[in-house]
């Protein structure tokens, strides 16, 4: 599509993964609010074009696989192919040195990306201040306060599951008409985030007890295999829907169901998308930084509460109790 001359192109260079790409939903909001006619492009990697696509203000999404083609011919393939050249302005999230050469390249008028990174000196503006804000969500938001000299919105992460009918939606949903249905992730890509087999089994069963039907969420060669931990163990009363649904088929799947408990991964943030409540399970990994801090939902922008210490079983479950009698709507 020919670009209109007072059409302003941002590029939001994120090649991450699920959580960080949602996050960024809200610079994306930021940026519509502050540039109404600008045109907002997300670069990601192939396998999460759809994480991006569906976000609320996301007008187009640009491939690039950070694994296959980081090499100087597919980099310059890249570069000669790329449909938006001389962009108004180019966010590089998490200081990626390449991605910062590539906006260079490009020709972006305005270059902004975190403090931290070798070739800080291609940015164009002075690099906002991070330790300003705590949560990740905001110190990506506030890489468009070096150009706009405001202070940015705290805005929710919204993705669009319109029309999406596909059968293990209708299913989902069908059954939802006849049980409570609670969703469980307690497991990522970083094993000292996970919940412990042990008590992810004992939620199941507790839940059980009381009537709930439990999906359990997830996909990948981790998931595949705590599934089957889970079976070994006796744990065999929830439904198995780990690699059965895309990222819009997830996301439609966690708007339909009554809460999700989850540990810190996309999962999460895709139910604080859809405005599923959610009961965050956070374990200590790091001694310098407080992770929860820096990517637990924020309660006054969704149905959320946050564990942080006693996560056990019986508390998770208050915990979910609270939220329940709360409801999908106190917040956001």
């Amino acid at each position: 599509m020919k670009k209109q001359n007072n059409e302003k192109v941002f590029l939001i260079f994120n090649t991450a993964c699920i959580g960080d790409i949602l996050i960024n939903n809200a610079l994306c909001q930021n940026i519509k609010h502050f540039y109404p006619d600008s045109k907002i492009v997300f670069i990601v990697n192939p396998a999460y074009k759809d994480v991006a696509l569906y976000m609320k203000d996301v007008d187009d999404v640009v491939f690039f696989d950070r694994k296959k083609d980081n090499n100087l011919k597919s980099c310059i393939k890249f570069l000669k192919n790329f449909p938006y050249k001389k962009p108004y302005a180019s966010f590089v999230i998490y200081a990626n040195d390449r991605n910062l050469i590539f906006s260079k390249l490009l020709g972006a008028k305005h270059i902004v990306s975190h403090a931290k990174n070798l070739l800080r000196f291609l940015h164009t503006k002075e690099p906002y201040k991070m330790n300003e804000y705590v949560h990740m969500k905001d110190k990506c938001s506030a890489l468009i306060e070096p150009l706009t000299g405001k202070s940015i919105k705290n805005l929710p992460i919204i993705y669009n599951t319109d029309n999406v009918t596909t059968k293990i939606v209708k299913k989902i949903k069908e059954l939802t008409k006849q049980k409570e249905v609670i969703a469980i992730c307690p497991f990522s890509n970083f094993v000292l985030k996970d919940m412990p087999v042990d008590v992810t089994a004992e939620l199941i069963e507790k839940l059980n007890k009381t009537g709930k039907t439990v999906l359990l969420l997830g996909a990948g060669d981790v998931a595949r295999k705590y599934s089957a931990n889970l079976k070994k163990r006796g744990c065999l009363n929830f439904i198995d829907l780990v690699d059965a649904t895309n990222f819009q088929e997830l996301a439609a799947v966690l708007q339909s169901i009554k809460a999700l408990i989850s540990v810190d991964t996309g999962t999460m943030h895709f139910a604080n998308a859809v405005r599923c409540p959610v009961v965050d399970i956070f374990y200590s990994y790091s001694t310098d930084i407080d992770t929860a801090d820096l990517w637990a939902p924020d309660s006054n922008l969704y149905p959320a509460i946050t564990i942080k210490d006693n996560q056990t079983a019986d508390n998770i479950i208050e915990k979910l109790n609270l939220l329940l009698a709360e409801g999908r709507n106190h917040a956001g």
